[in-house]
């Protein structure tokens, strides 16, 4: 197929980012020398600045990291907990968590810390470099893209009623237009300290002001929250599938869902069949609806509740009921609506590392309050907690809530062969599949995959029930006959923003003596290698 943009080819590393300034600024960190670590912190900090909408240092972050040197592969949880004095009592009476406000805003943020942690095993250069970029268009602004644009404007009435948002993100009370230039000189100043001080500075000092901004907006956390909060090294979890082994970071990540899926596509041949194919969509869904119905029953903080990780990705599982679920296109698994809105950073450099590092708000703007004296958007993640209390992921002190942010790498022969990942919610497994679908069983290139049509199925954030949409690039003959299969599928226009922003990397190989790198056009995105 002819993608939409070139694949990019380069010789000494590759960057994968949701927004040009972010691979720019990470692209210069690998040219000078840094590791796929440095550049990733870096690209995050950036994006953290000039994709305000999607990532933010008051959010969270999953890492999956290979090291060259020791050929080991490390996963890193910056996932925040519950704040210690939260419970459900303070949520008596309602249904559900609320999605926006201070009452939303109840986990830690991790990434910083998560940040920390990665470039203290892993990183070369100093810290205040890889900061720089972010705290220059903080404090020097940013042009506001088309994309940005529109999200201030869906959520215009939400920043109006918090102070510190509306002061930031609104311009006399408006959305700002493409082109008008965004300043975030509290942010800068956060930056610096982080830069100057350490990132444990943003849990130590920077916290107080948050702290006391929440409090006088009628949000639950403390000091002593961030304080105590600290990222983890996990172990990564994986499966097979055909001649790659493909890693996830564990629950309460749902990279399980991923690799779930996988399982149950590895019992269908694709030989023979077209990758916009009826048969491809048919298996894709029914693997894509089994594999959430695990993920649902058991996904959650697996400090607070037994997950039976290993016999969920025995193939042995996916092999007894596959069957079942490919012959009945009417089982569903209804889905709980939740946030789309999240970047994923895909970087190999010239040692031979790789990172998938995929950081959240979790809603747009996520819960849409931000700190005046900090600059610090803060995430509603917590939003996802169920107040039900025989459920998995019901709130608690001190839990993790399950998370929708999943990193995935994809290794053959014991070496890294892609790095990828997207944002959107429900979105990321499925499309996450797509990608590597694409690219293992049709052999297409990392562009080609991300430009292929994809299915999404499932729930958004707005929908009152779950929906099947198919992009409108698939034949019209795809559609008739999955329809006439009893899928409900809707046609929704390619490129359809989503179905997520993906980005790709494969590594060198003996397909390719080249990197090659790929980003969604249903974004900003770019990549960039040299």
């Amino acid at each position: 197929m002819r993608s939409t943009r070139p694949v990019s080819y380069a010789e000494h590393g590759m960057v994968a980012t949701a927004h040009y300034l972010g691979t720019g600024a990470a692209l210069d960190v690998l040219k000078e020398g840094g590791t796929a670590v440095d550049a990733a912190i870096c690209a995050a900090a950036t994006l953290s600045v000039v994709l305000p909408h999607m990532i933010g240092i008051g959010g969270d972050a999953f890492w999956l990291i290979h090291d060259a040197r020791s050929n080991s592969l490390s996963a890193l949880n910056g996932s925040g907990t519950c704040g210690r004095n939260i419970s459900l009592n303070d949520y008596q009476g309602l249904d559900a968590i609320p999605h926006r406000g201070p009452r939303a805003a109840i986990t830690v943020p991790g990434a910083v810390d998560s940040w920390g942690l990665a470039h203290a095993r892993f990183g070369t250069l100093p810290l205040s470099r890889l900061l720089e970029p972010a705290i220059r268009y903080a404090r020097e602004g940013v042009a506001v893209t088309q994309d940005i644009s529109q999200w201030i404007a869906d959520d215009a009435d939400v920043f109006r009623q918090d102070p510190g948002s509306a002061d930031i993100f609104l311009k006399n009370g408006q959305a700002y237009r493409p082109g008008e230039r965004l300043k975030q000189t509290a942010l800068a100043d956060t930056l610096e300290g982080i830069a100057r001080h350490g990132t444990r500075h943003f849990y130590e000092q920077t916290a107080h002001s948050i702290v006391d901004y929440l409090k006088q907006q009628g949000g639950l956390l403390t000091i002593a929250d961030f304080q105590q909060y600290h990222a983890k090294w996990v172990a990564p979890i994986s499966t097979s599938y055909r001649d790659v082994q493909v890693y996830q970071v564990p629950p309460p990540s749902q990279g399980i869902a991923g690799l779930l899926i996988l399982n149950f596509l590895n019992g269908i041949d694709f030989s023979g069949i077209k990758y916009d194919s009826p048969e491809y969509y048919n298996a894709m869904i029914q693997a894509i609806k089994w594999a959430f119905n695990k993920r649902d029953r058991y996904l959650t903080d697996p400090d607070f509740y037994n997950i039976p990780i290993e016999k969920l990705l025995d193939p042995a599982l996916a092999n007894a009921e596959r069957d079942e679920w490919l012959n009945d296109t009417q089982r569903t698994h209804e889905n709980r609506a939740g946030g789309s809105d999240t970047t994923f950073i895909s970087i190999a450099d010239r040692y031979g590392n790789a990172v998938g590092l995929v950081q959240s708000l979790y809603f747009d703007f996520g819960a849409c309050v931000t700190d005046p004296g900090s600059g610090v958007l803060m995430q509603n993640r917590g939003s996802f907690f169920s107040l039900q209390p025989d459920h998995p992921n019901v709130l608690k002190a001190g839990k993790q809530s399950a998370s929708t942010l999943m990193s995935g790498m994809a290794f053959k022969n014991g070496k890294p062969f892609m790095v990828y990942g997207t944002q959107g919610g429900e979105v990321q497994p499925q499309t996450q599949t797509s990608v590597l679908t694409r690219v293992v069983d049709f052999g297409l290139n990392v562009q080609q995959a991300i430009d292929a049509p994809r299915v999404l199925y499932g729930r958004s954030w707005g929908d009152d029930g779950n929906r099947l949409l198919l992009e409108s690039a698939v034949p019209a003959s795809t559609f008739t006959a999955l329809q006439g299969q009893g899928h409900p599928a809707e046609s929704a226009q390619w490129p359809y923003p989503r179905m997520g922003t993906a980005q790709a990397v494969r590594l060198p190989g003996p397909w390719s003596a080249f990197f090659e790198g790929g980003a969604d056009p249903r974004g900003e995105g770019i990549a960039l290698g040299f």
